[in-house]
């Protein structure tokens, strides 16, 4: 065959061969930088070893040096009484060499050398290439495990009195709904479809993964003249609940102060109203919880304090943001007013709450209509006497006009009369059960039952919310202590004003680990 030395190939064979010798060679290099690296750690190793050996040899001569003097020393002469008259018998042969004093010192000198030679640790000295990092890494271990338990899982920040904690935990919800549901990210009878029902939204059944609910925390405290200063983050990834896509979502951004204006602590920033029971919430599965229960978070300025060891007082002004109107738009004027009282036991906690609301909506662009809105709730949970002790029960009722927007449903505050230009506070009223048995340490069922119900009035369109029934029950095993996994079975209503009703059932898988 004729090589035609201007064709194309012979170039670009001659770089692939020169990147393939080249690729070997690298690689090549690469085991060679290995083989010299692992030899150097054994030498190093057999220095130590050696190193070892040696010390323990000299010890061994020190210690046989040191038998050797002691007995140079019982055999140095005493002074001796006055001489006896000389016996007539010969003198005894002494067993003992005489004492030289020069080699005695000569031995001294040995032993003192020998102390010096020997490291005062009896350890190999360490590189002092690591000498630095392993002190700073030892320094910071030291500070590390000398902190206070008092927040556990904490870090102290060196050169500060700050201690951060970061926690958290990803958590996995796998459902199945039989019906049509807005919101299959979690469960809200509200959203329950009462009409005119698409597969798209259902119909036919759904099932959902998602993992919106993973939540992370960081938190802070830092102490200052007797008081705690304390800021706290968290974020979900549940911003939009009817998909399942996740989306970072802010829960809680504030900061507290403890020990200011008469003794209370003050806090600034987005956390539960004030008005929640947190508390008295049942631990189900389910993200959203049970329909009655009164779950949002608000922008606010709050005053607590505790009155011995019993008693808990808290005010708050909070942002109106969650109002809800029908046939109109939300015009705020006043934030809400929260006052709260607290009272615990080793066997109870119970809350009571008041809220106060300006409700302002505008029906006609040229003005605004307004009325005012109240809610009251009390709350608690009861530990079970006797062989059931473990066992919790809690509850709560709560009842006004105007409030509604506050609950986990949140169906409408109000509703605009377009007849008269008025704006009326819808009455209502929602109550929970929920009760939590433990069968082992580490396996619980929680039963839970709640309920709401709206009055409507005449000029409200249909459709308009009427009342919603929750129900749950969930087998829940915590196999290790951040790890849980559970199973629960739910079922939900919606009737509409109008008669229209909706109901399904949803099987929801959780696993949740936490950090």
């Amino acid at each position: 065959m004729e090589i035609n030395a201007q064709s194309p190939m012979i170039p670009a064979a001659v770089i692939g061969i020169t990147q393939l010798l080249f690729a070997e060679l690298s690689t090549a290099e690469v085991y060679v930088k290995a083989d010299d690296l692992i030899r150097v750690i054994e030498a190093q190793q057999q220095q130590l070893e050696e190193q070892e050996a040696q010390i323990q040899r000299q010890k061994a001569d020190l210690e046989a040096l040191r038998k050797q003097v002691e007995k140079l020393h019982r055999a140095r002469p005493s002074p001796s009484p006055p001489q006896a008259p000389p016996s007539q018998d010969p003198p005894p042969q002494s067993s003992e060499a005489p004492v030289n004093e020069q080699d005695l010192d000569e031995l001294h000198h040995q032993i003192e050398q020998l102390r010096r030679d020997i490291p005062s640790n009896s350890l190999p000295p360490p590189r002092a290439k690591f000498d630095q990092a392993v002190s700073e890494q030892s320094d910071i271990e030291a500070v590390i495990s000398s902190a206070a338990t008092d927040w556990p899982g904490s870090i102290p920040l060196l050169g500060s009195a700050m201690k951060v904690k970061i926690s958290g935990y990803a958590d996995l919800d796998a459902n199945y709904d039989t019906d049509a549901l807005v919101s299959p990210a979690q469960f809200v009878p509200a959203d329950i479809v009462t009409f005119d029902k698409t597969a798209a939204e259902g119909a036919d059944g759904q099932t959902s993964f998602t993992v919106q609910t993973s939540r992370i925390l960081f938190e802070t405290k830092t102490p200052w003249n007797g008081r705690e200063f304390k800021t706290i983050i968290s974020m979900d990834f549940l911003q939009d609940p009817s998909v399942t896509t996740p989306n970072p979502r802010m829960r809680k951004a504030y900061g507290e102060v403890s020990n200011v204006l008469w003794g209370g602590s003050v806090l600034v920033g987005q956390d539960w109203t004030t008005f929640a029971d947190l508390v008295a919430i049942p631990n189900t599965l389910d993200f959203q919880g049970p329909n009655s229960v009164i779950g949002l978070r608000h922008s606010m300025v709050r005053w607590h304090k505790q009155y011995g060891p019993q008693y808990h007082f808290k005010v708050a002004i909070e942002a109106p943001d969650s109002q809800i109107f029908e046939e109109a738009l939300e015009v705020a004027r006043w934030p809400d007013t929260v006052f709260v009282l607290v009272s615990e036991t080793g066997q109870m906690h119970l809350q009571a709450g008041l809220v106060l609301r300006d409700l302002r909506a505008s029906g006609d662009p040229d003005s605004a209509v307004s009325t005012t809105g109240w809610g009251f709730n009390l709350s608690g949970t009861f530990n079970m006497p006797g062989a059931l002790s473990q066992d919790l029960l809690s509850y709560s009722v709560s009842f006004g006009e105007g409030y509604s927007g506050l609950l986990n449903d949140a169906p409408p505050d109000a509703a605009y009369d377009i007849y008269n230009n008025s704006l009326e506070a819808l009455p209502t009223s929602a109550w929970y059960l929920g009760y939590q048995h433990w069968w082992t340490p580490c396996l619980y069922t929680v039963a839970t039952y709640g309920r709401v119900r709206q009055k409507n009035y005449d000029f409200q369109p249909g459709i308009s919310y009427k009342k919603t029934q929750y129900r749950s029950i969930n087998l829940t095993w915590t196999p290790f202590p951040r790890w849980l996994v559970g199973i629960e079975a739910l079922y939900g209503v919606r009737q509409d004003k109008n008669g229209d009703r909706g109901s399904l059932w949803r099987t929801q898988f959780t696993t949740r680990v936490t950090f």
